[in-house]
């Protein structure tokens, strides 16, 4: 990449003092004679950004009388060679990175050049970016540790225990352009297994914070994802507190659900939550709540299958009693829980929410939108730890305005 007129050429003047010392005679005298030559350089930016791979071009186009005398040393960070040492010119291939890079490359003048003044030393500081490609291990799911079993030990899976359960699907749709667009979508939960039959290789299961029960039957797990042309198939993992059901599209993995036991008994908690209202008694903090959290990650990929955009949301919902009653909190964000924060400004950040649902109240319960606020997260949040403030005002049917802030946490191991 070449840096061009985004940056004004500076002009500096380069002085080589000569001194001549000469001595006639008894009538001796020194005499200094100053020699000028004007050079002009364009100085590097502060900062610049390329691809991996990409091909780096670094110039000082230093110009004037007795430029190609003028030597320079340049140091590039880390194990990279470059080529130009020494003249006002370098290049480089930018690394290969697994995520962002920041590379820093300095340039002063040479030792052999220390009498010439007026230049000061460079700094630039280059972001390496990664290209990912559709094909990469990080668009396939992370692979599994949990051994790979013929069958489900049903012994291991008993009535009443309590499992957190995640479970992750991943979708491809070719566009009419040519272009590729993916979606992998994730939940986190707190189950129950009410039964298990044995014989059907089935397991009813509950979820925390709704009504009703859903079948888990263990050989038709997400069966009817479509494949295309590939084989569908399924594999089976389980280990001491934990199974894994797999649906495969030939070797591409599509669909996933990790159960991890939390305990032998019902449990209803697997977090904290307090609420402090303007208008309303507070709810004060209880571990009687448990979340769940659904995201999304939508990826756009040209058509030499190189990411070119990406899009993320999250939905928070925590659910626990107010005054004897249910109530639900719930966000929903455009970025991962692990951001720093999130607008909670209905408008200002498209879709972005935080609600209430409640029938103890009525008159702010299921509002279409908050008005103002932010939900702050924990700088060590990771997706099975989420600690976050939150503030947000609604505007209340009853016409005045509610102001609501408060703090959760939300542990899925």
């Amino acid at each position: 990449m070449h840096l061009k007129g985004a940056f004004a050429r500076y002009s500096i003047i380069l002085t080589t003092l000569l001194t001549l010392l000469s001595a006639c005679g008894g009538g001796s005298s020194d005499e200094v004679v100053q020699e000028v030559a004007k050079l002009t350089y364009q100085p590097l930016a502060s900062t610049m950004t390329v691809n991996e791979g990409e091909t780096v071009n670094l110039t000082l186009n230093l110009t004037g009388e007795g430029a190609k005398e003028v030597k320079f040393d340049w140091q590039v960070e880390g194990d990279i060679t470059f080529s130009g040492q020494g003249s006002d010119s370098i290049s480089f291939v930018a690394p290969e990175v697994d995520t962002i890079r920041s590379i820093r490359v300095q340039v002063k003048l040479a030792d052999s050049n220390s009498r010439t003044i007026g230049f000061s030393s460079q700094n630039i500081f280059i972001s390496v970016q990664n290209i990912e490609k559709i094909t990469d291990p990080v668009n396939n799911g992370e692979e599994s540790d949990i051994p790979v079993v013929t069958a489900l030990n049903f012994n291991e899976l008993n009535d009443t225990s309590t499992w957190f359960h995640e479970t992750t699907q991943f979708t491809n749709e070719l566009n009419e352009d040519g272009t590729t667009t993916t979606i992998e979508t994730q939940q986190l939960s707190l189950v129950h297994i009410e039964t298990v039959n044995v014989a059907t290789e089935t397991v009813t299961l509950s979820e925390c914070g709704f009504s009703g029960t859903v079948d888990l039957v263990v050989p038709s797990y997400r069966e009817t994802n479509d494949c295309g042309d590939l084989q569908s198939s399924l594999t089976i993992r389980q280990s001491d507190g934990k199974f894994r059901l797999e649906r495969m599209c030939g070797e591409n993995l599509v669909a996933a659900s990790t159960y991890t036991k939390k305990s032998d008994n019902r449990s209803n908690s697997n977090g904290e939550l307090n609420i402090d209202f303007s208008s309303y008694d507070d709810l004060e903090k209880t571990s009687d709540v448990c979340g769940i959290v659904a995201t999304a990650e939508v990826k756009s990929y040209d058509t030499d299958s190189t990411l070119s955009g990406t899009a993320k949301a999250s939905v928070l919902r925590l659910f626990t009693e107010y005054q004897g009653n249910p109530l639900e909190l719930q966000f929903q964000i455009d970025k991962f829980p692990t951001a720093s924060f999130a607008s909670l400004s209905t408008g200002f950040s498209g879709d972005n929410f935080a609600k209430i649902f409640s029938n103890v109240l009525p008159d702010i319960s299921n509002l279409s939108k908050s008005d103002t606020g932010r939900i702050l997260f924990d700088f060590d949040n990771d997706k099975t730890n989420i600690k976050a403030d939150f503030n947000f005002s609604l505007t209340s049917r009853a016409g005045p305005g509610e102001s609501i802030e408060g703090e959760f946490t939300l542990v899925f191991e």
